[in-house]
Parts: C-alpha cells; sequence; structure tokens
C-alpha cells in the first residue's frame, strides 16, 4: 500500500496541537483507549548543546544555566505558531536572550517543551548552523518565523 496521508488533517493536527492559545487543552482518544494527551502552554524553546533524537526519552543536552540563559529555555508566547499552509508553520514571536558572559559550549540544536508539571518536549531538531562565540553582552536571537515545523511528508 502507498503511504497515506490528508494534508488536510495534517494542518488541522498542527493548528489543534501549536496555536492553542488555551493554557491547557486535552485531547481524549476514542474507544480505542489510550490516555488523553494533555497540552500545558506556553510551549518554551529550549538551547541544546547535543541534540536528542526523534525517540521518547531521548533529550538533548541543555545548555547549562547562567551568562543569560536560565534552565527550560524562553517562553514562545500564547500562541506558539501562526496557522499552517501545506504541513508547515513557523513561530509567531521573537525569542531572545541577553547574554551576560562567555557561553562555553556551542548551541547545536533547539527543542520545545510545554509547561506541564513535568514538562514534555513536543519537538526536537538540529540548527542549520552551530551557535558559537557568545560573549557578554551578545544577543542570540530566533526571530519571528525562524523556527519551521515541517509536517508535509507525514
Amino acid at each position: 500500500m502507498a503511504n497515506m496521508t490528508d494534508q488536510g488533517r495534517i494542518n488541522w493536527f498542527l493548528q489543534a496541537v501549536f496555536t492553542t492559545s488555551a493554557a491547557t487543552t486535552t485531547f481524549t482518544p476514542g474507544t480505542g483507549g489510550g490516555s488523553p494527551i494533555v497540552i500545558t502552554t506556553p510551549y518554551h524553546l529550549r538551547l541544546m548543546t547535543a541534540q536528542g533524537s526523534n525517540t521518547a526519552g531521548s533529550n538533548g543536552t541543555e545548555m547549562g544555566t547562567g551568562q543569560g540563559y536560565t534552565a527550560l529555555g524562553q517562553t514562545l508566547g500564547t500562541t506558539f505558531c501562526a496557522a499552517p499552509s501545506a504541513g508547515t508553520m513557523s513561530n509567531s514571536n521573537s525569542v531572545t536572550w541577553a547574554a551576560t558572559g562567555t557561553w562555553a559550549s556551542a548551541i547545536t540544536s533547539i527543542e520545545i517543551w510545554d509547561t506541564a508539571g513535568t514538562p514534555l518536549r513536543w519537538l526536537q531538531g538540529a540548527l542549520t548552523s552551530n551557535i558559537t562565540g557568545v560573549v557578554n553582552g551578545d544577543s542570540v536571537q530566533f526571530a519571528a518565523g525562524a523556527i519551521t515545523i515541517n509536517a508535509s511528508a507525514w
């Protein structure tokens, strides 16, 4: 059988998960069972010094706190993404860190987490170029539209 997808449903899913502005959204499985999916926003962007993988429990290594970086990253705003189109969507808000010292490690990837009591990672990916050489007074910014979720091949 050929791979099957419906881009309209993928867009619906992306919009439901990543454009919600509700503090908590719950999706309850149908009659087949399973645990409800609970999303607690706002989402946070975390900077990673080592990339994780696409499997559960394989998170990256978050940059150490200090020098202008706080644990658990920065908020991506009340609504993380704009509406999807053709299975892709991008962040709606910019995220900035102001360095207060030298960042000793290269930032190689990012992860997006919710803000539940026990936060869940929702997305991860490598940066196009590592972030290096950050010193006191520098700003590290991800502009609006700089982070793209691409589900067009689902």
